[in-house]
Order: structure tokens, then C-alpha cells, then sequence
């Protein structure tokens, strides 16, 4: 028996088989876990609706794994093998709730990339579906799994900076224009149909599955609140040790580039007040690469003795004077 055939063998009643919904910018930081024998996991199938998308998956993923998993177009073919185990969710926003939903009715546990749900209700149906079926489901909120983050934290609900008061949470980019929808046939090898899944029915426009779904509209995608603010908020939620808000404000608007082919807010400014006289500041500016915080991503936490800046590189924190205590990157 060859060395590749009895490692198949070996902890074959504890290996997780899984399959990867979503081949585009995701996917690639699942592999290295994947990849690790220790893990035991088996990857049996790569799944997205455009072809070109499974075509490239399979010829990089074989190059770490030194084989190919199945192909596959359709999520549901996937998840009625009985044989997976758990399914990681990298589609676009509207797939997701659902998405997820449906692994967990088929026995499936759920890695799900942020954001969790395209909409607050979702994100209820999803706690009733995990609460249901009693599977494992993880939002891929990856700063949680940070070393300095967990560390840092916890100094800070032991007091580090004093009693927390407020936190600004905020993400700058410079995103440029994106152009007009223009109504077209559908790419090759792209299943539309698949593609819209949940969402209403509509003819495809140019270049809405690459990316652009992001901005044009609210049938595919959330816009930065979604793509971003996600993480951010969250750190800022832990640090404070909040959970939901008594009262929001938000401003928002499309300033940028007016007259092209973005249809979502590219500015937000919210504001959300928590009991205990605790708050959140949400500064997101898409388009608007000014560096205000001198940092294009992170969150600021105030305390009644000083303040701390958390990032995905690690944390600073601050006497009441300003003055930099402790840095580790």
C-alpha cells in the first residue's frame, strides 16, 4: 500500500470533510489550515456558479493538496452528500443567512464569512436555525482569533485604561469609480441563476459578479457596513462589553464620484448609545483615502485613565496624558 493510500486511512472516522462555497477572494486563507495533515481534514469539493472561478480553484488548490476535489456548480448537490461534514461560506452577502441555513437543516456545520446576514432579520432566522438543528456555526470575524486582540481585551475588562466609555471604529479607502450597469448577457460559464439565489430575479448587468455586486444596489450586497464595519464594530462591542444599543444615528450619503455607477452610501458616520452611559462611533469613508486616524483601519477605545488603539497588527496603549505605555505589533 503506498505511503498517500494508507494516509487516507489513518483517523479516517475523525476526518472532517468539507467543501468551499465561494471560489474568489476568500478562499485562499482557508487553505493553509486545511492543508495542515494535523487537522485532518478533507477537502472534497470546491463549489461556485462561474466556472472560470472553479477552473482556477482546482489547479491552485491542487498545487497544496497534490490532488483535486470535486467540482461543483450547485451548493445543494453538495449539501445532500451525507459524507460532508462542514461547509465554508465566501459567496456574496445575499447567500449567506440562507446559505448557511440550509447546510445547518442538511447536518452541515457552517464557517460563514461576514457579514453573518444581508439583513437583521436573517441574523435572527440564523440563530433559530443553529438553535434547531444544535450545529457549529463561526462568522468569519478573524480578528477574534488574534493573540494581541484577545490580549488586549482582556487588559482592558481588567482595567488597564479605567472604566470604558466610548470607542470609534473606523475604515478608509480609496476605492475609485466603478462604472454605470449596462444590461448584457451573463459572462460565460457564469450561472446567473445560481448567482442571484435568494435574491429577486432581475437580467444581469455588467460587471455585477466580480466584485461591483458590492455597490450596485441592495439585492447582492451591504456596502461597507457589511464589507467593513463588521470587524471593527465588533472589536469595539468586545472592548466596551456591549451587546445591543438603546439608540442609533446614523449620516450617510454617496459623495464621491456623484455622477458614476455606485448606488450605495460611500460615507457613514453612526453613532451608537448603550446603557451605562457607554458609546460607539462607526467612521467609515470608502472613498476618501485621508488618513485621519493615522491608520487606514481600527478602533479606538477611551477609558477614565487612558486609551488604547487596536488593530490587525496588534494594540497601543495610552496613559490619561496621551503618552505611549505599551506597544505590541
Amino acid at each position: 500500500m503506498s505511503a498517500k493510500s494508507y494516509s487516507k486511512i489513518i483517523g479516517s472516522n475523525d476526518r472532517i470533510n468539507v467543501a468551499i462555497q465561494g471560489l474568489g477572494r476568500r478562499y485562499g486563507a482557508y487553505m493553509s489550515a486545511i492543508a495542515d495533515k494535523n487537522n485532518n481534514i478533507e477537502l472534497s469539493y470546491l463549489c461556485d456558479v462561474m466556472k472560470s472561478q472553479r477552473d482556477k480553484a482546482a489547479i491552485e488548490v491542487s498545487k497544496k493538496l497534490g490532488k483535486t476535489p470535486k467540482l461543483e456548480n450547485d451548493i445543494r448537490k453538495i449539501l445532500n452528500d451525507k459524507d460532508v461534514d462542514a461547509v465554508f461560506m465566501a459567496t456574496p452577502d445575499h447567500w449567506h443567512a440562507p446559505g448557511a441555513c440550509m447546510a445547518m437543516q442538511a447536518g452541515k456545520d457552517v464557517y460563514l464569512e461576514k457579514p453573518c446576514s444581508h439583513n437583521p432579520k436573517e441574523g435572527e432566522l440564523l440563530v433559530a436555525y443553529q438553535q434547531k438543528y444544535n450545529k457549529i456555526v463561526q462568522m468569519g470575524n478573524q480578528q477574534r482569533s488574534s493573540s494581541q486582540s484577545q490580549e488586549v481585551i482582556k487588559a482592558i475588562h481588567e482595567g488597564v485604561i479605567g472604566d470604558v466609555y466610548n470607542a470609534i471604529a473606523f475604515y478608509t479607502s480609496k476605492r475609485g469609480p466603478v462604472p454605470h450597469q449596462k444590461k448584457t448577457a451573463p459572462p460565460e460559464g457564469l450561472d446567473w441563476d445560481l448567482f442571484q439565489g435568494p435574491a429577486p430575479r432581475r437580467e444581469y448587468t455588467d460587471d455585477t459578479w466580480n466584485y461591483n455586486w458590492h455597490w450596485y444596489g441592495w439585492d447582492y450586497g451591504t456596502a461597507e457596513m457589511g464589507n467593513n464595519a463588521t470587524h471593527e464594530l465588533d472589536i469595539a462591542r468586545w472592548a466596551l462589553d456591549v451587546k445591543y444599543p438603546e439608540h442609533v444615528d446614523v449620516k450617510s450619503g454617496k459623495f464621491h464620484y456623484k455622477d458614476d455607477g455606485w448606488e450605495m452610501y460611500d460615507t457613514m458616520e453612526a453613532t451608537f448609545r448603550f446603557a451605562g452611559n457607554r458609546s460607539i462611533q462607526w467612521d467609515g469613508r470608502s472613498r476618501n483615502g485621508y488618513d485621519k486616524y493615522g491608520a487606514g483601519r481600527g478602533t479606538l477605545v477611551y477609558g477614565s485613565n487612558g486609551s488604547a488603539f487596536i488593530d490587525r497588527d496588534g494594540y497601543k496603549l495610552f496613559d490619561i496624558k496621551g503618552k505611549e505605555q505599551k506597544t505590541i505589533l
